[in-house]
């Protein structure tokens, strides 16, 4: 039965690339040969003379060829490898994006391929060992196994057949050792990146829960934990440095030795027989030179090599694991005209995390400059429909424009948007640097203008500092409410016109709910706003309200309490 095709990790032009560092390897072993066979040409004429011009020219071109293809070797290997590493870890992204493993399906416990720490190290250290191997050491391994094949047929047709003979028959020494310790140093390899996958998952769980930490005064605990991970990756590594050097030692220092013993023991052999000339012995010592090629990549071999292979192959299951096929809509789709006047149009949307339809046939209109309420019960479906709409979900079935861009195709549309969740993630430093996140080249007259908008700017000024002030560690220095308005600003600040509120009053106080809510009843018709909420206050600021109820939408327009309580407060 015929074997599946490997799912590919490397991009084709990542495979040119190797081939492209490969050929820049084998040029460098063109300019050494053509050096030292000029040499040998001179030191074997009888009796020595000065070179003359050609031989001097000819130095002079393998020397400059050595060098300019070395250097491209080495420029263009690290220069290709930075390009595949983004395309490699744009597709891991892309496919994990498409299969929602951070986004929903995770965050209902129902990831079975990887946690957060494998899944961080495979974007970062293996993605980085994969084009360290494939980029820069694959293609020179693959010209330093050729070279040496190559020479020693030149050996054979223009130098002396039974010498480039024997030689060749020595040469196939080094990759069956090489792939004989590759198997003897294959569980240790392993385990070294096993304790760096852990050692990777240990700390990242710490950070996350820092806080939990300290309020169970678990610090030295976690502490003495995340050392002794620590010391046995430590050791885990240096037991693969070990054996690296084991290889080093044997295979570079005995067989080198051996190989160039042998080539001048034939050279001195076939020249008493008189079947060679001093040219041909001098020519057969230089070459056997670069028979050594191959032993100057073993020394990376072990670490470089196997890493970059294991690493390939963590990838390549993950991918495999996640392949999806396009998917067939369930359900006809509905041909959308884009409307200028209006900011979203859904038309039919559904979707399944894998539990029984979440949205059932959403249809929803959005014009442009309204503020637009969105209420339902928990559960009902309201954040997976905000989730499609700014794009952190794909498109399952149905069709979806935002901002007149087809969701389904565009890459751009969520350029359009700006987000206000429930709970604002701020960075540790001062006001204008959260701020200057939404827009790097802001100037201060920006700033006070967004955080007037968002109802912020006589509490900022009142701060020591102003713009400079700090927001402390996740935002501790500055209350809930302030955190919200600030990430208002932020919004306003971006300059986006469709504005997505998830909750945005939710976890804030009566005096800062009344200032938020201030501050979105003054956002004008240039924005188009689309909230959920169960605040009255809120709801009585929309144009519209629509309910969304076991993933059905419909319209409502509350007006009383009773209502309100009715619509999921």
């Amino acid at each position: 039965m015929k074997k599946p095709k490997k799912l590919a990790v490397i991009s084709p032009v990542g495979k040119r690339d190797t081939r492209l560092v490969m050929l820049g390897r084998i040029g460098y072993g063109i300019g050494v040969a053509l050096t030292l066979l000029t040499l040998a040409q001179i030191l074997g004429a009888q009796p020595i003379t000065k070179p003359s011009v050609t031989q001097t020219i000819l130095i002079a071109v393998g020397i400059t060829l050595a060098f300019t293809a070395s250097f491209f070797e080495l420029w263009y290997g690290g220069h290709a490898a930075r390009k595949e590493e983004k395309r490699i870890r744009h597709n891991l992204l892309g496919r994990l994006f498409a299969q929602q493993k951070a986004l929903s399906l995770k965050a209902e416990g129902e990831s079975e391929h990887t946690n957060d720490g494998q899944l961080i190290a495979m974007l970062t250290d293996n993605t980085e060992r994969v084009v360290e191997f494939r980029q820069v050491y694959f293609g020179s391994t693959l010209a330093a196994i050729a070279i040496p094949f190559l020479t020693l047929l030149y050996v054979v047709i223009a130098i002396d057949w039974l010498t480039g003979l024997v030689l060749i028959l020595m040469v196939p020494v080094i990759p069956f050792g090489v792939r004989g310790f590759m198997k003897l140093f294959a569980k240790t390899s392993a385990n070294s990146r096993k304790q760096r996958g852990k050692l990777a998952a240990r700390y990242l769980d710490a950070i996350r829960n820092l806080v939990l930490i300290r309020l169970h005064g678990a610090a030295e605990r976690i502490e003495e934990e995340l050392k002794e991970q620590g010391e046995t990756n430590r050791k885990a590594i240096m037991k693969l440095l070990a054996g690296n050097q084991v290889v080093i030692i044997v295979l570079d220092g005995l067989f080198s030795l051996c190989l160039i013993v042998v080539a001048c023991a034939m050279s001195y052999y076939r020249y008493q027989a008189e079947a060679i000339d001093l040219t041909a012995v001098f020519s057969i010592i230089f070459l056997s030179f670069l028979l050594l090629e191959p032993l100057n990549q073993i020394a990376g071999f072990f670490y470089i090599g196997m890493g970059g292979m294991a690493s390939e192959k963590s990838i390549r299951k993950y991918l495999e694991e996640t392949k999806t096929t396009a998917t067939t809509q369930q359900h006809e789709a509905t041909t959308i005209t884009p409307d200028a006047e209006l900011v979203i149009q859904a038309r039919d949307l559904h979707f399944d995390y894998g539990r029984g339809p979440v949205l059932k046939g959403i249809n929803l209109d959005v014009p442009k400059g309204k503020k637009i309420a969105i209420v339902g019960r928990s559960g009902g479906g309201k954040s997976t429909l905000l989730k499609l709409f700014k794009g952190s979900l794909p498109l399952q079935d149905g069709t979806l424009y935002v901002c007149g861009e087809n969701v389904a195709t565009s890459e751009t549309f969520a350029q359009n948007i700006a987000f206000v969740a429930q709970k604002t993630w701020l960075f540790t430093g001062n006001i204008r640097d959260n701020l200057l996140l939404a827009k790097p080249d802001a100037t201060d007259a920006e700033i006070w203008e967004a955080l007037e908008k968002a109802n912020l700017a006589a509490e900022i000024r009142n701060m020591g500092g102003e713009l400079d002030a700090s927001v402390g560690e996740q935002g501790a220095l500055i209350s809930g409410g302030q955190a919200q308005r600030l990430s208002l600003a932020r919004a306003f600040l971006s300059g986006r016109k469709l504005l997505i509120l998830d909750e945005p009053t939710a976890q804030v106080d009566i005096d800062s709910e009344a200032k938020l809510i201030e501050a979105i009843s003054k956002i004008d018709d240039a924005y188009t706003v689309v909230v959920v909420t169960h605040r009255l206050a809120l709801l009585k600021l929309a144009d519209a309200t629509f309910t969304l109820e076991n993933g059905v939408i419909d319209s409502y327009a509350p007006h009383t309490q009773e209502e309100n309580e009715k619509a999921g407060h």
